[in-house]
């Protein structure tokens, strides 16, 4: 089905760690509730951009593929041509189920894709077929390898990587499942210092975004549990998509993506919150010392909400292009059409393209950050 994600449950277990409401690192001046701007691509949600040489690819979360993957060879193609391209070629990089997901849940959620020597390295969220008591926080994050971009990616037969060790009945929620707490929405990332990292967000916890540390292989180097560093948790009102006082109990971050910033030598962090089928989807900001952390959160408002048409808007994913400029693609739905998907996939969520312009300067306290 069409954008058919799942459903969380997820307690407030304890506040987020202080530190990360403080100034880790200056935080300086990012635009603040920018408007969604018209979508390019049809039908493409939970966007990723793997950029190899000159090409540039796009994968994203299951429609009437498994994983569609699309090449790119313009940023400001319209949304009638991708419509058109897609119903001619539609590609599917990971036709085949990997064996630890649960058949009737058949979803793939975020891939996110990097190149380690010759071979491409796919991880993404699924549903868990081990799961058998917390069924609304089941997924876990899996690998796949191709010796092409587009693919076909072969599964591993186990999950990679399932959060926080597994717990008791806490919070309002039955007992965790036996391999772990969940996690969902891979963004796998190499840092500035040659380290991989995978940034992830955490199911049945408020600290919901981390950082894992992976071996050069792209392992994590603790297991299916190993212990996130915090890089963002849910602490402010307007993260649970309502631009209010209030925060509401459960509320959930989730689709982080990070991405350097030579010139100060920080890392920007994007996260979504709220309800992701809603008009009050958003995506947050926090600027980040290292890979690893500490984090300091933008407090006063979401970087980007619904706007122009556009609503829901979230999914973030920041690169590099192939000709040295950041950029970002995103995805929202059409205004009033939200969780739909129409006749032929028009409401479904859809793609916009943005250029992430920072100003000039080497200290983070008074860089600018906004999109274009």
């Amino acid at each position: 089905m069409r954008n058919e994600k799942r459903v969380k449950v997820t307690a407030g277990l304890g506040a987020v760690v202080a530190l990360l409401l403080v100034a880790a690192t200056p935080l300086g001046h990012p635009a603040l509730r920018l408007k969604a701007s018209p979508s390019t691509v049809w039908d493409d949600s939970d966007p990723t951009v793997l950029v190899e040489g000159t090409h540039t690819y796009l994968f994203g979360s299951s429609n009437n593929r498994k994983v569609p993957v699309r090449q790119i060879t313009s940023f400001s193609s319209s949304l009638a041509t991708s419509q058109a391209d897609w119903a001619a070629h539609s590609v599917d990089a990971m036709p085949t189920r990997p064996a630890w997901v649960n058949p009737a849940k058949w979803q793939i959620w975020a891939p996110s894709v990097i190149k380690i020597g010759t071979q491409f390295l796919m991880y993404f969220a699924s549903h868990n077929a081990a799961a058998t008591t917390d069924m609304n926080n089941d997924q876990c994050i899996g690998r796949a390898v191709s010796s092409s971009p587009m693919g076909p990616y072969r599964p591993s037969a186990a999950p990679l990587y399932c959060g926080l060790p597994a717990e008791g009945a806490v919070g309002g929620l039955p007992a965790s499942n036996r391999y772990g707490r969940g996690a969902l929405d891979p963004d796998v990332f190499l840092a500035h210092d040659g380290h991989l990292y995978l940034i992830v967000a955490l199911s049945r916890t408020s600290a919901s975004i981390g950082e894992v540390p992976l071996s050069a292989g792209g392992v994590p180097t603790g297991g299916l549990n190993t212990k996130a560093n915090t890089l963002a948790g849910v602490s402010l009102p307007w993260q649970d998509g309502t631009d209010n006082t209030t925060l509401t109990p459960g509320s959930f971050l989730e689709n982080p993506s990070m991405i350097y910033e030579p010139q100060t030598k920080t890392y920007l962090l994007f996260y979504s919150g709220g309800r992701w089928a809603t008009a009050s989807y958003v995506t947050g900001f926090a600027r980040c010392a290292h890979a690893s952390g500490p984090c300091t959160l933008e407090r006063s408002g979401p970087f980007l909400m619904s706007g122009n048409g556009r609503s829901g808007v979230g999914g973030l994913t920041a690169f590099v292009s192939s000709a040295g400029a950041m950029r970002v693609a995103y995805s929202s739905w059409t205004a009033g059409h939200e969780g739909q998907s129409g006749s032929v996939g028009q409401y479904s969520r859809q793609v916009t393209w943005g250029l992430l312009s920072v100003s000039p300067g080497s200290d983070p306290a008074t860089q600018t950050v906004t999109l274009h």
